[in-house]
């Protein structure tokens, strides 16, 4: 049977309570997402899924760090993690460990974390305030070298503003295809 020596505030039901599953659990993501994470990024994924909490994140972090099986580097102006070889060799090895659920969800919520990150390195989104007590959000979407996308839209409140603001990070590309899908459909 597994000991329990990590914190169980704010894990869900079938989150990990043992140190050494959530180091393997970290390791494992990284290893497979292939692109660096910062550490807020890492504790947001894992504690939206409720898989292991914020202290004990960072708890794992610092060891898995002062084994040398993480380190540290910039990427995209922010310090983030990657996996040394020896942690993804650790990873690999131990990744039968956890549960599959475990590892499915974990690298879901890190693929979508990183997903969201680079949506907001790559589109903007400005929320100013109308004379008229609305607000007014605008979007752009640049790439290849241009603006793809440039399009307004009225709120009529500030909760209104952010709630458009955050669904268009959370999958701008789709945004984008329905207006071009929407726009140069046939309709006559």
């Amino acid at each position: 049977m597994v000991e329990f020596d990590a914190f169980a505030g704010d894990i869900a039901l079938g989150g990990l309570r043992n140190m050494l599953e959530i180091k393997i659990l970290v390791c494992y993501m990284l290893s497979r997402v292939k692109e660096p994470m910062s550490r807020k990024q890492l504790c947001d994924c894992l504690q939206e899924n409720g898989l292991v909490n914020f202290f004990d994140t960072n708890a794992a972090i610092d060891d898995l760090l002062n084994q040398k099986m993480l380190k540290e580097e910039d990427y995209q102006n922010e310090t983030c993690l990657t996996t040394t070889e020896a942690g993804k060799d650790n990873a690999q090895t131990l990744e039968t460990t956890l549960a599959p659920s475990i590892r499915e969800r974990s690298v879901n919520a890190a693929l979508k974390v990183l997903a969201r990150a680079k949506a907001e390195r790559e589109v903007k989104v400005d929320i100013t305030k109308t004379e008229t007590g609305g607000y007014t959000v605008t979007f752009r979407i640049d790439g290849l070298g241009e603006n793809l996308l440039t399009l307004s839209l009225y709120a009529a409140d500030i909760l209104q503003a952010e709630q458009l603001r955050e669904n268009f990070l959370n999958s701008p590309a789709e945004v984008y295809s329905e207006i071009i899908g929407l726009l140069t459909t046939n309709r006559g």
